[in-house]
């Protein structure tokens, strides 16, 4: 870049030089011929080789020009791929995030209904129990009133199978004693408990 900015410089002074000692001889010495032509043979050299400078220049800044746009392009692609990974990325995400949810929606609903389910089974197995546990009460009282009523009539065969033993001793005793006479001995006052288990 410095050697193609020297050239460019040193071919302008040389040219300028050139073309100013080209005229001055033309009008100085119009008749050295030679020598304006070898001038004018510098003046063109170095005119060719101000263009080819210039051209070279005008090249390279267009080159540099290209080079920055392709390099923006590149940029912009760049920022493009990656502003388009990530939107796919967060499409992904998001697609994702909702995949998740609905399948905790789906979870949750099935939850419910088992949940529902439990509570529906569990209120028919308390009521089963409390109908067994009222028929249970109502067994057990039958049988009570039964065993009650049992022991109550026991208790009255009890009763009165002592009372019936208690007067043969006592008629017993009397035989044995010699008291006894039937029709003026009154057993009453022994038959007293036997209208009570009646």
């Amino acid at each position: 870049m410095k050697g193609k900015s020297s050239i460019l410089t040193i071919s302008a002074v040389a040219f300028i030089a050139a073309l100013l000692v080209d005229i001055y001889l033309i009008f100085a010495y119009p008749s050295s011929i030679e020598l304006i032509i070898a001038i004018s043979l510098i003046v063109i050299v170095d005119t060719y080789f101000l263009v080819d400078a210039i051209i070279d220049k005008v090249d390279q800044i267009v080159s540099l020009n290209i080079d920055k746009q392709n390099e923006l392009t590149k940029v912009e692609k760049g920022i493009y791929s990656i502003a388009k990974r990530e939107e796919v990325s967060r499409n992904q995400s998001m697609s994702a995030l909702l995949d998740i949810i609905m399948e905790f929606k789906e979870d949750n609903s099935k939850l419910q209904t088992e949940l529902m389910n439990q509570d529906a089974l569990l209120t028919k197995l308390q009521i089963k129990k409390e109908i067994d546990n009222t028929s249970l009460i109502v067994n057990s009282n039958e049988r009570l009133a039964i065993l009650i009523a049992q022991m109550a009539t026991s208790n009255a065969k009890s009763q009165n199978e002592a009372i019936e033993i208690l007067n043969d001793i006592c008629k017993e005793l009397e035989q044995r004693n010699e008291k006894l006479n039937e029709d003026n001995n009154d057993y009453s006052h022994l038959r007293v408990m036997q209208s009570k288990a009646e």
